[in-house]
């Protein structure tokens, strides 16, 4: 991890930020859901599922508050031009965004499995019913180990740490553990698919990014 030499939070410039939205915006976008999508299809498919969590967890709280924590994963995201402010860096997020998705593709068509928790009833969603809703119909039927919105998530914030000082360290961390811990608390993943998508984006943020990073900087002219 190279240490903070700059502010953690700036303005890229108009270009950067029309490149980063306009240009790598929309192919992750498609790749997303074209393995996202595509692994839900074939793993419907058939009728193999692998079980990956235990009974004891169904017994987990559902916590319908936690869905701002949850969604705030595609803020994580979108504010990646004003930390990662250099093509190289954008690049190097870009394709590392590329590959844990498609780790966690031919992951989901290994170990096909799925949610176990019963859908809650509306009454239980209280004022969150219309956020809930929408990011669990998002989440599709399948695909649940290495949970990918705990993988983004924390590639996320795993590499604007690196610029980021100890105080703002500690809360992007403590953002991160948030959305990790949300999708436990509405029962869109069980704790094999948290810690899957933890050990997945470790190899993102840890190996991927920082040899991406030298890789695109070296080819600067």
């Amino acid at each position: 991890m190279e240490p903070s030499s700059r502010p953690l939070w700036g303005w890229p410039g108009l270009g950067k930020l029309v490149y980063a939205y306009g240009v790598l915006g929309p192919p992750l976008l498609v790749w997303f859901v074209f393995i996202y999508v595509g692994a839900d299809y074939l793993t419907g498919l058939h009728d193999f599922r692998v079980r990956l969590h235990w009974a004891v967890e169904l017994g987990m709280p559902f916590v319908p508050a936690m869905v701002v924590f949850y969604n705030s994963m595609h803020v994580a995201y979108l504010i990646a031009p004003f930390i990662l402010r250099t093509r190289p860096e954008m690049h190097a997020m870009a394709v590392t965004w590329v590959l844990i998705t498609l780790c966690g593709g031919v992951v989901f068509l290994l170990l096909p499995s799925e949610d176990a928790f019963p859908a809650p009833p509306d009454s239980a969603l209280g004022p969150w019913r219309g956020m809930f809703r929408l990011a669990d119909q998002a989440n599709l039927r399948f695909n649940s180990c290495p949970s990918l919105h705990v993988t983004w998530a924390i590639v996320c914030v795993d590499v604007y740490a690196r610029w980021a000082s100890p105080l703002s360290r500690l809360w992007l961390w403590s953002w991160g553990i948030g959305m990790v811990l949300s999708t436990l608390l509405l029962h869109q993943h069980h704790l094999a698919d948290a810690v899957g998508g933890v050990a997945l984006a470790s190899l993102g943020s840890r190996l991927f990014y920082p040899r991406l990073l030298d890789h695109f900087r070296r080819g600067r002219p």
